[in-house]
């Protein structure tokens, strides 16, 4: 199985993605009786609308972002997780918000959820990116998932030299497959540490030495895309101390950047990175993503909201990050009676001094934003009386906000 995979990996070409659109179950007809589920929720936030209601949402929505899928207007993003219960769902998200990052993962294929989050694409015209921590050793699960060979390798011939202390009742079988997953991980970070690729200025264009823990581990990422019909895909780039981090990420982000975002041949398709840092020193990933999104989590920080700091210097056309590419977020789940008026903050500011010169900010954004859901009654702050109220607001003030364009 592993040198089968070995073979299609390293033999893949640089194509435009297959991307089923639609679910094939779906039909754009809001007088349908079976919508009634999919799109008014639980009743608390959305109602069913006609059909040319969805139709003028999904122009506006598709009018958001330029042909190089850069925001021509300031967007709104949240984090979404905890679905699965009846509380959160992707039915009750409010209709003008723009992209949906699947934080909790792949919803089940068939499942409420995903018909849902289907509905939240053709219907309302929201954009559905997916999302992983870059952390390529985290629990080993990403080199087993992807049949990295340095990992296999590492790991098949551990399990074949020790099976043996198994048998004698010196090993248990999960010891065992505990420290063979030690030693792929050894190997893959020996792997990546010495192949980190030419990061995002390859050598040779026409054949690009991409790393091989690169291909597959990027394979992961496009399947999800491919097998979900998904718009785009969120790198939380978190290295900590991980070999994917430096001129490896950038290496990845190069990969990735030829199948989604801006200078890949799948128009409307988004690439982003997110951390806890402004965009400043990262400008040259700017050309092949379509946002930086700033973790500036001020009610758990101690940070304030988005300023004019947060956009840094680094914002020269065509050779970094310019306004409209970034996105500042607010932790909503970990604190969300406390963080919401952070967000309202966000949401409202657009950047002044480069702004005459650059344009809009991209957006803001909400980290578990689906606990935004919760009312007074539920453990949010006195006086909530509507689900999702702070984002809704949010959204409302950033409509109003008079910037340069």
């Amino acid at each position: 199985m592993g040198a089968a995979l070995v073979l299609a990996a390293c033999n893949q070409e640089i194509k435009p993605l297959d991307i089923e659109r639609t679910s094939g179950i779906h039909t754009v007809n809001a007088d349908m009786a079976q919508w009634e589920e999919y799109l008014k929720g639980t009743g608390t936030v959305n109602e069913v609308r006609d059909a040319d209601y969805y139709t003028a949402l999904r122009a506006w929505k598709q009018a958001a972002f330029d042909e190089n899928g850069i925001a021509t207007r300031s967007i709104s993003y949240i984090f979404f997780a905890d679905y699965g219960s009846l509380d959160f769902r992707f039915a009750d998200i409010p209709d003008s918000l723009d992209i949906i990052n699947l934080w909790g993962g792949m919803p089940k294929y068939g499942s409420l959820d995903y018909q849902e989050m289907k509905a939240c694409q053709e219907i309302k015209g929201m954009k559905v990116v997916g999302c992983r921590i870059t952390r390529i050793l985290e629990n080993a699960k990403w080199g087993m998932q992807a049949q990295i060979p340095s990992f296999m390798n590492a790991y098949e011939q551990y399990k074949y030299d020790n099976i043996g202390k198994v048998l004698q009742g010196k090993m248990s079988e999960q010891e065992l497959e505990s420290a063979a997953k030690d030693a792929g991980n050894a190997a893959l970070k020996a792997d990546v540490q010495a192949h980190p690729g030419n990061g995002v200025s390859m050598a040779d264009e026409e054949n690009p030495a991409w790393p091989e823990w690169c291909v597959y581990a990027a394979q992961v990422i496009l399947d999800d895309i491919e097998q979900y019909g998904l718009d785009g895909y969120d790198l939380d780039y978190e290295p900590e101390g991980d070999p994917l981090s430096g001129t490896a990420f950038d290496t990845m982000v190069a990969y990735l950047s030829q199948f989604i975002g801006p200078k890949s041949g799948n128009p409307g398709t988004i690439l982003i990175v997110d951390r806890n840092t402004n965009a400043s020193g990262y400008g040259h990933l700017a050309p092949l993503c379509n946002f930086w999104i700033h973790q500036k989590y001020g009610s758990t920080g101690g940070a304030s909201p988005a300023a004019q700091s947060d956009f840094g210097t680094n914002l020269e056309l065509g050779n970094g990050w310019v306004p409209a590419q970034i996105i500042t977020t607010e932790n909503v789940g970990d604190t969300f009676s406390q963080a919401c008026n952070n967000l309202e903050q966000m949401a409202s500011f657009q950047p002044s001094t480069v702004g005459q010169q650059y344009g809009h900010k991209g957006g803001f954004a909400s980290f578990h934003g689906q606990r935004d859901w919760r009312l007074e009654s539920e453990g949010a702050e006195k006086g909530k009386k509507l689900r999702y109220q702070h984002h809704i607001m949010g959204i409302r003030a950033q409509q109003q906000v008079e910037y340069y364009k």
